[in-house]
């Protein structure tokens, strides 16, 4: 293996026998969660990936135990709602990306993801995870809501019975859901790990790469008109969630009270909003 590119937030190494590009996220001091820049440079290696047939595989993981507790936390209560819909439009595009890209993308979930880390594991084509990871989808107790891809995507990919009540709770997904929804493709012990990877890589670089990328496309195109469509609704479900500005709360599981905005006062918030935005006489006549 040697290394590619020199990111800030990202290890990068090509691995010549399955040719695949193995990118590690890595940025340790902050458990790798997703922030701006890391985002930015996902972006653009993905990017350059895109015109790279040769590459027959692209295996994601961390430089922790842990794939990403998803967004910075701590950085939320500083974050307005113009950067919030910045990254999560940023987050969108990368999912929305590896859907269509040329290698099959393997992402490695390690012992735990959540919110944003999760809905970036749904543009992979392979998950796998360890046996004791725990992954959830708790965007609302950031006051978020799983906006690039969370809500449309995930209910394309596993039954609604399973995707429901691990949005409506925010809890871990249970052991035994992971594999049987099919969110996960293979669990793994530590002994057993690089194993697991190296057999998934090396049967994707055994297949013919024109017919393998082939497949690939299709199985997206046949449902692409479904996804774009569902994606356009979470934009838009996201843009009027941030009136609230629940995501400054940062609630914890010790929280003694309810600090986010009660459901009822959203409708007012959304028509004060519309008010704070219409343009002034002396605008219109402008």
């Amino acid at each position: 293996m040697f290394q590619l590119f020199n990111y800030t937030t990202l290890s990068t190494r090509l691995e010549k026998s399955t040719r695949s590009l193995y990118i590690t996220l890595n940025r340790p001091d902050r458990g790798n969660a997703l922030h701006q820049e890391m985002l930015f440079e996902l972006e653009s290696l993905l990017a350059w990936c895109t015109s790279r047939v040769e590459i027959n595989s692209i295996f994601i993981d961390s430089c922790t135990n842990t794939f990403s507790p998803g967004v910075e936390a701590a950085a939320l209560p500083h974050m307005n709602a113009q950067q919030i819909e910045k990254l999560s439009t940023r987050l969108h595009k990368i999912i929305f990306s590896m859907m269509q890209m040329p290698q099959t993308v393997l992402i490695d979930l390690g012992d735990g993801a959540a919110n944003w880390a999760m809905e970036l594991a749904l543009g992979a084509d392979i998950r796998i995870c360890s046996v004791n990871a725990e992954l959830k989808f708790d965007h609302a107790r950031l006051g978020l809501v799983p906006a690039a891809g969370g809500m449309s995507f995930l209910s394309h990919l596993v039954p609604a019975s399973f995707a429901r009540p691990w949005l409506a709770t925010g809890l871990a997904i249970p052991n035994e859901q992971r594999e049987a929804s099919g969110l996960i493709h293979r669990t793994y012990d530590s002994t057993e790990r690089t194993d697991v990877v190296h057999t998934l890589l090396a049967a994707i670089a055994a297949q013919a790469p024109v017919q393998r990328i082939q497949t690939k496309l299709g199985l997206f195109e046949a449902h692409r008109h479904q996804i774009e469509t569902a994606l356009v609704a979470d934009l838009k479900i996201a843009k009027a969630s941030r009136i609230s500005e629940d995501w400054k709360t940062r609630q914890t599981e010790q929280a003694e009270t309810e600090t986010f905005m009660p459901a009822k006062s959203l409708s007012y918030s959304v028509k004060l909003s519309l008010i704070k935005s219409a343009p002034t006489q002396t605008e219109t006549e402008h």
